[in-house]
C-alpha cells in the first residue's frame, strides 16, 4: 500500500487550521513494560499538548511536576500549543523527523497519520486489564484498521440546552422528538423581542456536524460500512436537511440568517436569554455556571426521530513511533490515567470521563448534567474515520449552507455534495492501493 507524503499530511494539517490532588498514584492501571533503570541519567519524554482553554497550562505544569516527583528517572517536557498554531506545529515537527514521544490530537487526525505510519499502535501496551477500566465506546475513535492507535484523553457527547423560563412562559417541556421541537420552538419564537425558538448553526466548524444531528435521528449515515461512497443523500439524510430548512423558512423560529453563526456565536445568544433552545456539549453548562449563573436552564436529549441518538467525539493521547523512549512514555500514561487525576480533569474541563471508575464517583453520579451526558454516551455516534475527512467534511457543509440559503433544494445540495465526496474517496482508495 503506498503511505502518504510527509508532504502530503503538512497540507493536510494546514487545511485543519480555521477544539489532580496532591497525590500520587497508588497503583499502575497498565499492563505495559515499566521503564528502566537509567542509573542516575534521566530519560526524556517530550508531550506536545494542545491547548483546551486558560486552564490547560498549569493543570499540566502540576502533572509534569507530580509525575517527575513519583518519577525522578524521568524528565517529562510538557509544551503546551494553541490549537490552531499546533496543527502547524506538529506537521514541522513530523516532517523534520522530529516528532514529539506524545501527544494530544483530534480523533479525525488519526487516520492521516497513521497512513504514515508515524503512531505507535498501543495494542502490546494496554493490557485486557487497562481496556476494562475504559467505557468500551470511548476507545472506538482510536481504533483503525484494527488497532489501538491511542487512549481518549477528551470525550464529549451533545444535548439540547433549553432555557427553561422562555419554556415555563410558553407552558412547555423540553421536546422529545421532531414534531415537538416544531411545537415548542414557535411557542418560545418572538422575534419582534430578538428572541428565537431553536439555534441553527449555519458558520464555520461544525457546520456539516449540526445536520449530523438530524440525520442520525432519521436513520442516516454519512458513508457506507466501509467508507467507499457517500450515502448522506439517502431519502433519510434529503428528509434531515429539509427539516432544518424548514425550520429556518417556514417555520421561521431560528436566529436569521444562520450561516452567520458558529457554534460560539448561539452560545452567545443563549447566555442572553434570546435563544430558546439549542444542541451542544458539556462544556457549555460549565461556562453558564461561570458567565450567567442566574440563567435558567434544562437539558435534554437531543429530539429523536426514528432514532436517539447524540453525536459522540473523542481527541487521544497518542505515542509516536519515533519515540526512543518508549517504556518512559508508556509510564507516563500510566500516570496519566489514574482515575484521582482524570477525575480532576474532568472537573477542570467540562468533558466527560472516559474511566468506568471516574463515571462511577459521587462528583458525577451526583450532578444532574454529568449525569445526562453520560446517559447519553451510549447512543453517540462518530464521524468516519478517514485520511481525508476533513476535507469530506468540507464538502458536506458547503451543501448544508447551500440548502440553509436556498440556492438549492435538500436534494440537489446533497447528490452535488455527494459527488463531490465520492471523487474524494475514489482518489484515496487509489492512494491506498
Amino acid at each position: 500500500m503506498t503511505r502518504w507524503t510527509i508532504a502530503t499530511l503538512v497540507a493536510l494539517l494546514v487545511l485543519l487550521v480555521a477544539g489532580c490532588p496532591q497525590q500520587q498514584p497508588t497503583e499502575t492501571i497498565g499492563g505495559g513494560p515499566e521503564a528502566p533503570a537509567t542509573g542516575g541519567d534521566r530519560t526524556e519524554v517530550r508531550f506536545l499538548a494542545m491547548e483546551y482553554d486558560t486552564n490547560t497550562r498549569p493543570f499540566m505544569q502540576k502533572v509534569e511536576q507530580q509525575f517527575e516527583q513519583a518519577n525522578p528517572d524521568v524528565d517529562v517536557n510538557i509544551e503546551v500549543i494553541d490549537w490552531n498554531a499546533g496543527f502547524q506545529k506538529l506537521s514541522t515537527l513530523i516532517a523534520a523527523d522530529n516528532a514529539p514521544d506524545l501527544a494530544n490530537i483530534a480523533t479525525i487526525w488519526l487516520p492521516e497519520l497513521a497512513d504514515l505510519d508515524v503512531v505507535q499502535p498501543l495494542d502490546d501496551f494496554v493490557s485486557e486489564e487497562m481496556r476494562e477500566r475504559f467505557i468500551p465506546m470511548t476507545l472506538e475513535g482510536a481504533q483503525y484498521q484494527g488497532h489501538l492507535y491511542g487512549l481518549p484523553i477528551a470525550v464529549s457527547a451533545r444535548a439540547l440546552y433549553c432555557n427553561a423560563d422562555l419554556l415555563a412562559q410558553a407552558g412547555k417541556e423540553p421536546p422529545a422528538n421532531w414534531d415537538e421541537l416544531v411545537e415548542v420552538a414557535r411557542a418560545c419564537n418572538n422575534p419582534d423581542e430578538g428572541i428565537y425558538g431553536f439555534g441553527m448553526q449555519g458558520a464555520k466548524v461544525e457546520t456539516d456536524v449540526y445536520w449530523y444531528y438530524f440525520l442520525w435521528a432519521n436513520g442516516g449515515r454519512i458513508l457506507n460500512d466501509d467508507h467507499t461512497r457517500a450515502v448522506f443523500n439517502s431519502p433519510e439524510g434529503v428528509e434531515a436537511l429539509q427539516f432544518c430548512v424548514d425550520l429556518i423558512h417556514r417555520y421561521q423560529v431560528t436566529e436569521p440568517d444562520p450561516t452567520a453563526y458558529d457554534r460560539e456565536g448561539l452560545q452567545e445568544l443563549f447566555k442572553s436569554g434570546r435563544l430558546a433552545m439549542m444542541i451542544t456539549g458539556p462544556w457549555f453548562w460549565g461556562m453558564l455556571k461561570e458567565d450567567v449563573p442566574d440563567l435558567n436552564y434544562k437539558l435534554a436529549p437531543i429530539p429523536a426521530h426514528t432514532d436517539q441518538v447524540t453525536m459522540a467525539v473523542t481527541d487521544n493521547l497518542i505515542m509516536f513511533e519515533s519515540c526512543e523512549n518508549k517504556d518512559a512514555a508508556w509510564k507516563f500514561i500510566e500516570f496519566f490515567y489514574d482515575p484521582e487525576l482524570r477525575l480532576e480533569w474532568a472537573e477542570t474541563f467540562g468533558m466527560l470521563p472516559e474511566l468506568k471508575e471516574v463515571a462511577e464517583s459521587d462528583y458525577i453520579t451526583g450532578s444532574e448534567q454529568w449525569s445526562l451526558f453520560m446517559s447519553l454516551l451510549p447512543t453517540g455516534r462518530f464521524v468516519p474515520l478517514h485520511p481525508r475527512w476533513t476535507t469530506i467534511a468540507e464538502e458536506i457543509k458547503l451543501g448544508v449552507q447551500e440548502a440553509q440559503l436556498q440556492t438549492s433544494t435538500p436534494q440537489k445540495a446533497l447528490d452535488a455534495a455527494a459527488e463531490r465526496v465520492n471523487r474524494i474517496l475514489a482518489q484515496a482508495g487509489g492512494e491506498a492501493e
